[in-house]
């Protein structure tokens, strides 16, 4: 419904014509002049004026009984809105709302060498645990769900070199300091399709993480959910944090194969 503005730089033109195009969705695919009166709150004479514009730019179509519906070339606002945005741009609000609803810690990390460095993280409120991680942090890869969730999916020559890059270092006594066990957690997270830590940088801290691809199917990113075991049990884990953030990553996916 079209609203009116007293604003001085308000063009009340272009709002009515982005009443007309917002008018349609699912339950409105095919409308009348009519129909668009009743839906816009503009009279008549102005909406058909607005609708035939629209349709004269390729936004929508003239039906053969003179409906009006959308045509396919309004996907270009919305691409050329995806080609604006970088990937952090796209996690954050994603990873913001999954923080809310399970009132945890999530992250979006890139792998830099053989260091993870966090691009994205939301903090849970009230929650003591990983509060010196912020944006730009490093951690090592071999001891975080993120950096698992990294390295998992590339190539063994390229497991290899960046295991031959780290400074392998046993921060907990269920750090995983050599490359053969480290290549049988990779294989379960590739057969699981995520990646799990367990005491092994700090004792108490849980994570679990899930890989993001780009269009060619290269892991560009990871994202995760951070707890503590004293206060999080692995059914709620498997039941509750799991399905959010497999959610989650399938939005992030979507979103990233349409940038350009």
């Amino acid at each position: 419904m079209y609203e009116k503005t007293e604003a001085n730089y308000f063009v009340h033109s272009v709002a009515k014509g982005l009443a007309v195009l917002t008018a349609f969705d699912s339950n409105s695919n095919l409308m009348s002049l009519g129909d668009l009166e009743r839906k816009t709150g503009i009279n008549k004479a102005t909406v058909r004026r607005f609708a035939l514009t629209l349709a004269d730019m390729g936004y929508l179509t003239v039906t053969e009984d003179n409906k009006f519906k959308l045509n396919p070339k309004v996907l270009n606002l919305a691409a050329h809105y995806l080609e604006s945005l970088n990937l952090p741009d796209i996690a954050h609000p994603i990873l913001e709302r999954i923080s809310t609803a399970i009132k945890e810690s999530t992250n979006l990390a890139v792998l830099d060498g053989s260091e993870i460095v966090y691009v994205v993280r939301v903090n849970a409120a009230k929650r003591i645990i990983g509060t010196n991680l912020r944006v730009g942090s490093r951690l090592p890869y071999y001891a975080t769900s993120l950096g698992k969730a990294l390295v998992a999916w590339l190539p063994l020559e390229e497991r290899k070199a960046i295991w031959e890059q780290a400074s392998i270092e046993a921060y907990t006594e269920h750090t995983i300091t050599e490359f053969g066990l480290l290549e049988t957690c990779l294989q379960a997270c590739r057969k699981k399709g995520y990646a799990e830590g367990n005491d092994e940088l700090e004792v108490g801290l849980r994570s679990i993480a899930l890989p993001i691809f780009n269009k060619k199917g290269e892991t560009v990113a990871a994202i995760n959910i951070s707890t503590n075991s004293k206060r999080t049990t692995e059914e709620k884990i498997n039941d509750l944090f799991l399905p959010l953030l497999k959610d989650g990553a399938e939005e992030i996916n979507t979103l990233v194969s349409m940038l350009g």
